[in-house]
């Protein structure tokens, strides 16, 4: 009988041995499991396994939360020996879910970090320091910030950081205080546009077809949850209907998303990613060939440089430029905004960096451009701003722009705002846009539709004394009105989209009335030279009646004027001498008088 408890007692200590070395088997492959995901960008995975590993959730703690789908890098992070193990996990359970734009999760693995270790991770507070202030924590944000440029040593990006960041939560306290709030309608997409994963990039294919980038899972299996892929859908009576994929080759080998669409629909410019591996992104093209699009092809290698990035494509709707974001050098540092000419066959040309101007030595990305009030839209993490990425536009042709200014809140939001996009010819761009925020979220970007209706502003008489240098005034019998929604591309006279509404609408009133003579007048804002804008308006004038002429209407009956910038019915500038753009947008139009009935 004691030989029988000898064998017992022996046998359930072997037992408890086994069992402690599975258990440490298990530990150590938490830990290999989360290093290989983490070193792979799969943070997702990577944050998984090393809430295993530190026992912190038996069954993971992403919350379907994804990989950071628009800027496929990975993580600049140093090995240092001196750290433990589990230090190490902890940093890189953090850096995990930073990537993955899940701050809440990654402001409690820092801060647990720092509780344990500070020495061999010197950038733990400040990236504490941000996750508290995408949380809208400013002034603990203002505190962390504030005892990272104490303490940290060198005299370089992040330290530069931490002070701009300072100054973006002063930004943030204005700008959530600022007048004129009560003119936004902010909307978060709803029913199809919504899914476990992100949704992001949309971009209009034309009026009622909105194409974006989604991670929405495609069957129950783990791996579908990390698939970014391209999806469209259909809006009638401003409802989405079902999403659907286009029909457009989505090779398993790659993960591809964020396209823009050529005006007349028959390129589509995308970015690709291998799945696995190295995740630098390249620039692909298609044709759309008897209703579905051809095999894509890579752009060249001066755009998709080898060992770069080159990302989130945009076509101007004359189709002569494509803008692009790209880390490739000849920049001004991070991700930068480039332009390549693009030819009628869409073949694109050698690319040129948008400059210093546009371009920090951060991250520049998403390019929009649009094309009815001429104005250049990007993303940006290297100014002042609400935090993470803002939205930021700037007037100009491609090529020569001004200095870009902060679109504010709430088109930006304490987190990360970026993939702006409008349709119409509206010149007022805020009028309605979509873009792609994560400030709703847990993780993750999602579609958001951001509208604004300004009030009508009082309109002062118009100037008693008729100009003498440009025309003759009309007679005091004459009835002028305003042509409504007839636009101009920035800088030109050049009819946009949309325009022949209105001017359809003319001519038929002058079919029916065949004794009617008209006149066709351009008016301008005061920017410009009085010679320049006289010059404009009239060009713009002479090109209404150019399009009237062509539908049949006798010449004889029809004249342009150019009144520049001498009748407003706005002031151009405020009280205090500032620009008033609302003021301005009015003065811009164009009028027909009838002359004879």
């Amino acid at each position: 009988m004691l030989i029988n408890m000898k064998k017992i007692i022996s046998l359930l200590m072997l037992l408890g041995l086994a069992t402690h070395l599975v258990h440490a088997q298990f530990v150590y492959d938490y830990l290999k499991a989360g290093n290989d995901y983490f070193v792979k960008a799969d943070y997702a995975s990577a944050a998984a396994y090393y809430e295993k590993y530190l026992g912190n959730d038996k069954h993971g703690a992403t919350g379907g939360a994804e990989y950071d789908p628009y800027k496929p890098q990975l993580p600049n992070v140093k090995k240092d020996k001196a750290a433990t193990s589990k230090e190490k996990a902890q940093w890189q359970l953090a850096e995990s879910y930073r990537m993955l734009h899940y701050p809440s999760k990654a402001a409690d693995a820092y801060k647990k970090l720092l509780e344990a270790n500070t020495a061999q991770f010197p950038l733990a507070m400040f990236h504490l320091a941000e996750q508290l202030r995408a949380l809208g924590k400013y002034e603990e944000a203002s505190t962390a910030f504030t005892a990272f440029i104490s303490v940290y040593a060198n005299h370089d990006a992040y330290k530069t950081t931490a002070e701009r960041e300072i100054r973006n939560l002063q930004f943030i306290q204005q700008e959530l205080s600022k007048p004129g709030l009560q003119y936004f309608t902010v909307q978060p997409a709803t029913d199809v546009l919504t899914s476990p994963g992100a949704n992001y990039a949309p971009v209009w294919v034309d009026s009622t077809t909105l194409l974006f980038t989604s991670t929405r899972p495609q069957d129950s299996t783990a791996a579908a949850h990390h698939t970014n892929k391209l999806y469209q859908v259909q809006f009638a009576n401003g409802n989405a209907a079902a999403i659907t994929a286009p029909a457009i080759a989505q090779s398993k080998a790659f993960e591809q998303g964020v396209a823009t669409v050529s005006a007349n629909g028959t390129t589509m410019y995308f970015t690709r990613w291998n799945a696995t591996g190295t995740r630098n992104a390249a620039l692909y093209m298609a044709s759309k060939q008897g209703g579905k699009w051809s095999d894509p092809v890579a752009l060249p290698a001066d755009i998709n440089q080898p060992g770069f990035s080159a990302q989130q494509p945009f076509i101007t709707r004359d189709g002569h430029y494509l803008l692009f974001s790209s880390n490739k050098p000849g920049g001004e540092g991070g991700y930068d905004i480039w332009y390549a000419p693009v030819d009628e066959t869409g073949k694109t040309g050698t690319p040129v960096n948008a400059g210093s101007l546009i371009n920090t030595a951060d991250d520049e990305q998403a390019p929009f451009y649009y094309a009815a009030s001429g104005t250049l839209v990007f993303a940006s993490n290297g100014r002042v701003g609400m935090g993470g990425f803002d939205l930021f536009s700037t007037t100009g042709e491609i090529g020569h722009f001004a200095a870009p200014e902060n679109m504010g809140y709430p088109v930006n939001s304490v987190k990360d705002d970026i993939y702006l996009t409008a349709r119409g010819n509206s010149e007022d761009l805020l009028q309605e846009v979509w873009l792609s925020s994560d400030r709703a979220a847990a993780c993750c970007l999602e579609l958001f539709r951001i509208s604004r209706k300004l009030p009508a502003p009082e309109r002062p008489a118009p100037p008693v004394q008729e100009p003498v240098v440009v025309a003759a005034p009309v007679p005091d019998t004459a009835e002028t009105k305003t042509l409504d929604n007839v636009y101009y591309a920035y800088d030109k006279a050049e009819l946009l989209d949309g325009s022949e509404v209105s001017l359809n609408k003319l001519i038929d009133m002058l079919n029916q009335n065949q004794n009617m003579v008209i006149q066709i007048s351009g008016h301008t804002d005061g920017k410009g030279s009085e010679a320049y804008n006289l010059r404009l308006s009239l060009a713009r004038a002479q090109k209404c009646v150019d399009y009237i002429v062509s539908k049949g209407i006798d010449a004889s009956r029809i004249t342009a004027k150019g009144y520049g910038a001498t009748m407003p019915v706005a002031p151009n500038t405020n009280a205090d001498g500032s620009d008033n753009p609302e003021g301005r947008k009015l003065n811009r139009r164009t009028t027909f008088t009838i002359l004879k009935r």
